[in-house]
């Protein structure tokens, strides 16, 4: 049996950024997935701005930028728009085939072991290691063991067992995505996107809570629509023949009909993949003797957006930080692990819950706030840069709050009053 410093249940983008930054720190470590990369990964393949604290991204961007996203356009539930231009990029747009792989090479070429397409089937905490077996019946030992295998994670059930936490998440707490993504060629791409290559969200499609999306990459749209696991279930149930994929489907009708998708390519349920992606603001608690938990795993995802990509980079980064603190003294039970929830926590976990509020407010007031933002450039800008994470949720919470009670006086009350109602752009192009 093999003993490693570490091994990394999961090679998806935090499990590889874990290996990377423990390789980097001269720890041998395994890291074990059930795919063989490159691999596809449902996911709309939006990195935030604050991916940028991350050298070897952005040293690397040729490996796998697809776009730079300089504009935004958002449809309330009326859809009335919210159209946002930025001279800087607030967004870049990459693919999961290309990005996920190039992860895991930069993890290798640092020297950590890759172990493909053989999954985790338990492993067990000794006093003085942790033993992994593997499905295909081999067994590597570790020091620590880190869950990155995403919304079922086997190291992350191991600590709602022990600290007595619900097995799984919540309905409402869990977001089913579900995408695809279609080469629609240069010229129609340059004509409709432009050079801002730009994102487009429908809020509350059909009056559903969550989203619709078209994101523009080089040549290819990764459409998709994110909405709470528990409103799905109760729709199938009260509406016969009702679909998520029928729901996705429809709203690809609609993009056409606006323009946003060639009316000459069809979509069928095919082409469409889907993930349940967990927005419960993070776990409470994501460590125990000889374990961690990281990315989805750990729950780390924008309950507004849904994007987690940057958390779960920085959690795999975090934890490899914190690791590189407990090595030199040998101890690693929870009270010692606590060093890397204590991190994430005072580093994004006010983020977390301020999105989680930011996503009620959306999903019970959406038109006003979409007509808020559209009216008043300040209100546009903030609203953005929460929805897209490149300004932390808690420490603009305040600005936010008192932009949204400024619309309901200025653009409701007053308007109410005077009978003089403000009128909303035109959108450019």
């Amino acid at each position: 049996m093999k003993h490693y410093d570490v091994v990394v249940a999961g090679a998806g983008p935090s499990g590889a950024t874990a290996a990377y930054y423990l390789a980097k720190q001269g720890k041998s470590v395994a890291f074990v997935d059930r795919a063989k990369f490159p691999r596809e990964k449902a996911c709309g393949g939006g990195l935030c701005v604050h991916i940028e604290e991350f050298d070897h991204i952005i040293n690397n961007w040729d490996d796998f930028l697809e776009s730079k996203c300089q504009r935004g356009i958002v449809y309330g539930p009326e859809f009335l728009p919210v159209d946002y231009v930025s001279e800087k990029p607030f967004f870049y747009n990459i693919r999961r085939l290309q990005f996920d792989n190039k992860l895991v090479e930069y993890a290798v070429a640092e020297g950590a072991t890759l172990i493909q397409g053989v999954a985790v089937k338990d492993f067990e905490v000794l006093e003085d290691k942790v033993i992994v077996k593997l499905r295909n019946g081999e067994e590597l030992s570790g020091e620590v063991i880190i869950g990155a295998g995403g919304s079922y994670d086997l190291v992350s059930k191991r600590i709602r067992e022990i600290e007595k936490m619900p097995m799984n998440w919540r309905d409402e707490d869990i977001a089913m995505a579900l995408y695809f993504e279609v080469d629609v060629g240069r010229e129609f791409m340059d004509e409709v996107y432009g050079e801002e290559r730009i994102s487009m969200a429908h809020i509350k499609y059909d009056g559903l809570d969550g989203y619709g999306w078209s994101f523009s990459k080089d040549t290819v749209l990764n459409v998709g629509i994110g909405c709470p696991r528990n409103i799905i279930k109760k729709l199938k149930k009260e509406k016969k023949g009702w679909s998520e994929r029928k729901y996705l489907l429809d709203y690809v009708e609609t993009l056409k009909e606006q323009g946003w998708f060639p009316k000459d390519i069809e979509v069928d349920r095919k082409m469409i993949s889907g993930a349940n992606i967990p927005v419960g603001m993070g776990m409470s608690c994501t460590v125990g003797d000889r374990m961690m938990v990281v990315g989805d795993a750990g729950g780390f995802v924008s309950p507004l957006s849904g994007e987690g990509l940057y958390y779960a980079l920085d959690s795999g980064r975090l934890a490899a930080e914190s690791l590189d603190v407990l090595f030199k003294d040998g101890n690693f039970q929870k009270q010692d692990l606590m060093h890397y929830h204590r991190a994430w926590s005072s580093k994004w976990g006010d983020d977390l819950e301020w999105l989680k509020v930011g996503w009620h407010l959306l999903m019970v007031m959406p038109n006003s706030l979409i007509k808020y933002a559209a009216l008043d450039e300040e209100t546009k800008e903030f609203f953005t840069h929460m929805f897209v994470g490149s300004m932390p949720a808690a420490k603009i919470k305040n600005k936010v709050l008192a932009l949204i009670a400024k619309g309901v006086l200025k653009h409701d009350v007053l308007s109410l009053m005077t009978g003089k109602k403000g009128v909303v752009p035109e959108l450019a192009n």
